[in-house]
């Protein structure tokens, strides 16, 4: 029979052997997590931690040059001519075909100029009116108010 010392021995070195196997377990699996974590340029947290910032820092730089950028084209955009309105017309009756027109060029805020060119058989007549918030302070023809018209109504 076995003594009762040896007894003790072999309960605690099967404890040990299940003991060992847990911590082996766990270091295995932590091991394989920290792989996902750190990569090769990384030796420990603070470096992950590190480089984590300055590619946050960088990145936050990069976002401010784009939003400035996006505010400098936002301002080109809203000056720029977006609405356009064209009609076509044969201002006088022994000339054939609708060669004349009259066209507004306008913004966001209905502002531009509208242009109108006035075809007969002898001479071309051009004129340029300028237009604010959709409105002249010259005299404009039917023509003329139904491009700003189209323009101002376009979507």
């Amino acid at each position: 029979m076995v003594d009762l010392t040896t007894m003790i021995v072999l309960i605690l070195l099967a404890v040990l052997l299940i003991w060992n196997g847990i911590l082996t377990f766990i270091l295995f699996r932590t091991k394989k997590q920290n792989e996902l974590f750190f990569d090769d340029d990384s030796k420990n947290l603070r470096d992950l931690v590190t480089r984590a910032i300055t590619e946050n820092k960088a990145i936050h730089q990069r976002a401010g040059k784009i939003e400035s950028s996006l505010d400098q084209v936002s301002a080109i955009i809203r000056n720029s001519y977006q609405k356009f309105g064209i009609v076509r017309y044969n201002p006088f009756s022994d000339t054939g075909g609708d060669q004349s027109f009259s066209m507004a060029l306008l913004d966001l805020n209905d502002n531009g100029v509208v242009l109108t060119s006035i075809h007969g058989r002898e001479v071309n007549r051009v004129y340029a009116k300028q237009i604010i918030s959709g409105k002249s302070n010259h005299n404009l023809s039917a023509e003329e108010e139904e491009a700003i018209g189209r323009a101002v109504n376009e979507k």
